[in-house]
């Protein structure tokens, strides 16, 4: 129903700002970002009774419909209460999908007395798929994001992860660990989080940044999981440890504080349960971790990085103990994975290194320079200097405004109104005037926005989907609330509007809930969608079109919500395969031709929009990037990896297909109506120009070194891109 109550307050991306937290009842002071449900952890020792001494595990992928899975996670957990630890950290992925039922199995495998002592930080399948994620966490374990003390010993979880995204971004909450790392002083700290950072590792876009932001600190240690084996990095002052995933076997890893008189140190031992509960485990040394000096690596890299037309030059002062400095650059197009591209050797000359990285296939705009550190003990240090080379490119940076926050979700216009959203909660609408200027017509808070916003057909209201559970009418001339509609769970999908004789309706989910709305806010009926939905419903004028988690496509009829049909995408063997592998996250599309497009991370599939019979397919990962209608007829189409095509909407016959980008997550291409181009944003932020038509495609600029997941607009004479980083961009085109 409508709700013209007040707007809701902002809320921190991890939902923890303003809150304090409980420590581990260990008998020494707690600081954090989150509280504890029930008070504080019973522990089994007090501090001094004994050396520090905790347990580590990580990707232990709980799955109820797994039977050998799960009583691996029973037989280890047993093994871990056996051994009476004072707490267990546990790096993330605790679940494959992030469902009650997985979450619930998982609790069931824990002893009760071991429960209140574990410690968890959210993996991206805890995040990735689930519209409730963080919500969802924290009901079974608190906040994402906080902080204790144990034995001397300063504990940091942290939680990079996105919603509805597969890498990391610790964005603002850099901010709130910096603050949180102030109140420590010089006690030693050890972080968990679920993505190892640096070396070869491109899990988190802003590692550079989070690096940049614990220098000044004794951070002496991390602990991680994701790559599902142990590895040990030295770098920046800090030992990480990527550990073994406990999915693979009855695998963790118990850590012992020790003092051999050369300073406090944590060994770090992988735990390898027997066969049977009969048989003896094993113990294997895995490394050590320093806590009270750190390892060599510390000194920061000072770096003159010059770009020019073939070449970048680069000189580096490294700490005194290098032994050899190298160079690259920052490989952008590297989302969410590992990257082990060669490196480019500096010469000493003095007290610098100095070199060239070849520049001659970069294209112009934004890039990162990286370099780092060796010391004859193998320890690194990784420095990073942004450079903006230049060159003649179409699309020419005009403006940027800051807005906040991460702009993850589509931008929306109406005539030359933009509207972009953030997941600060920050909603702008600007006025784009000219070639190059833009003119800010109004700003509010309301609750984290994941999705973008829609307006109404005439342009009146823009409707704003909300982590908050609301889903928000604004005047869009002001920016006044005209009404709120109000969910019982976030609403993380982008509106859709379509116009009917009886006026607009509008179609959005939440979860699992599909609500259409009259222009007024009143609610004309709900549906049930089976798992989740986030991506954007679709409507002929007689059905609506909604892609779910259960592997299925539904049609609904749009006057009544009844369902109408549904299309089976994939014949995956379990819930969590249906959902991965389904159109859960689609943008439903009806082609001229009347017919339905639902696309999947395997296939385009077009359907008869009355019957759900399959018309025609496409292979490959569509479901990431919105089709584009063309003036000619034909139809664009864009997938994960980049590769752009036009095909007949009527039959699905190719007509040519090429490569554009690297990678495209959600930001889909847009046409500039004025000659026919379409222009195309990688998740990386390299901008091409595709000619539809003669099947060209060019490569025009980085446009910034954040990652986008937000379809841009164009208005008139100017190209409007969002990124995570939270600045909404201008460029002439």
């Amino acid at each position: 129903m409508a709700d013209t109550a007040g707007r809701g307050a902002g809320l921190s991306r991890r939902g923890f700002l303003g809150l304090s937290a409980i420590g581990v009842g260990l008998g020494l002071g707690a600081t954090g970002w989150g509280p504890w449900p029930g008070g504080a952890v019973a522990a089994p020792r007090a501090a001094g009774d004994a050396p520090l001494r905790f347990v580590v595990l990580t990707d232990t992928h709980a799955n109820p419909e797994e039977a050998a899975r799960m009583e691996n996670l029973r037989r280890v957990f047993a093994a871990v209460d056996a051994e009476q630890p004072q707490f267990v950290l546990h790096c993330g992925d605790i679940t494959d999908y992030g469902s009650d039922d997985e979450f619930a199995a998982y609790r069931a495998a824990i002893p009760d007395g071991l429960w209140d002592r574990l410690r968890h930080a959210p993996g991206n399948h805890e995040i990735r798929w689930d519209t409730s994620a963080r919500e969802r966490f924290q009901r079974w374990f608190g906040p994402t994001s906080y902080s204790f003390d144990a034995g001397g010993v300063h504990f940091v979880a942290l939680d990079p992860t996105q919603a509805l995204q597969e890498p990391g971004l610790f964005g603002d909450d850099l901010e709130r660990l910096r603050d949180d790392l102030d109140h420590v002083g010089d006690t030693p700290t050890v972080m968990f989080l679920h993505y190892p950072l640096a070396g070869r590792n491109y899990y988190v876009n802003d590692t550079d940044a989070f690096l940049r932001t614990i220098d000044p600190y004794p951070v002496r240690g991390i602990f991680a999981g994701h790559i599902h084996r142990n590895e040990i990095d030295r770098f920046n002052g800090l030992t990480q440890v990527a550990a073994v995933a406990t999915r693979s076997g009855p695998f963790y890893l118990r850590v012992t504080q020790f003092d051999d008189g050369d300073g406090r140190r944590l060994l770090v031992e992988q735990v390898t349960l027997g066969a049977t509960d009969a048989d003896a485990a094993t113990v294997q040394l895995i490394g050590e971790m320093p806590l009270d000096a750190p390892p060599a690596g510390e000194d920061p890299i000072r770096i003159a990085a010059r770009p020019g037309d073939a070449a970048i030059a680069l000189t580096a002062v490294a700490g005194h103990s290098a032994s050899a400095v190298e160079a690259r650059v920052h490989p952008q197009a590297v989302f969410g994975a590992v990257d082990d591209g060669a490196w480019t050797p500096l010469s000493p000359r003095g007290a610098s290194w100095h070199g060239a990285l070849d520049a001659g296939t970069l294209a112009a705009g934004v890039h990162r320079v990286q370099v780092r550190a060796t010391d004859a003990a193998g320890g690194r240090r990784y420095d990073t200097s942004e450079i903006d080379r230049r060159g003649a490119t179409r699309a020419r940076p005009a403006w940027d405004l800051a807005i906040g926050g991460q702009l993850q979700g589509a931008l929306a216009a109406h005539e030359r109104t933009v509207v972009a959203t953030s997941t600060s909660g920050r909603v702008v609408a600007i006025e784009i005037e000219g070639a190059s200027r833009h003119r800010r017509r109004w700003a509010t808070d309301l609750g984290p926005a994941h999705r973008g916003a829609a307006f109404t057909t005439d342009g009146a209201l823009v409707c704003v989907p909300g982590a908050d559970h609301r889903l928000t009418a604004l005047d869009a001339r002001t920016g006044d609330v005209a009404w709120i509609s109000r969910f019982d769970k976030p609403v993380m999908s982008t509106p859709a509007v379509i116009a009917t004789g009886d006026g607009d309706r509008i179609l959005v989910a939440a979860e699992d809930r599909l609500r259409s709305l009259d222009a007024h806010g009143r609610t004309l009926w709900e549906a049930s969608v089976p798992v989740r939905t986030a991506g954007r419903a679709a409507s002929d004028g007689t059905r609506v079109f909604v892609g779910a988690g259960d592997g299925r496509a539904y049609a609904y009829d749009l006057a009544t919500g009844a369902q109408v049909w549904s299309f089976l995408t994939n014949e995956r063997p379990d819930s969590y395969r249906q959902l991965i592998y389904g159109p859960w996250d689609d943008w439903i599309e009806v082609l001229p031709t009347g017919a339905v497009l639902i696309s999947t991370v395997t296939h385009a599939i077009a359907v008869d929009p009355a019957t759900g019979a399959e018309l025609w397919r496409v292979a490959g990962s569509h479901i990431f990037a919105p089709s584009l209608m063309l003036p000619d007829g034909g139809l664009l189409l864009t997938t994960e990896w980049g590769v752009v095509s036009v095909v007949d909407p009527a039959t699905g016959a190719l007509r040519w297909s090429g490569q554009a980008v690297p990678r495209v997550v959600n930001a889909g291409p847009v046409l500039d109506p004025r000659d026919g181009t379409a222009w195309l944003v990688s998740v990386g932020g390299l901008l091409a120009a595709i000619d539809p038509v003669a099947g060209a495609v060019v490569v025009d600029r980085q446009l910034f070194t954040a990652n986008t997941f937000a379809t841009p607009v164009v208005v008139g004479e100017q190209l409007i891109v969002g990124a995570q980083d939270g600045v909404l961009r201008g460029l002439t085109i």
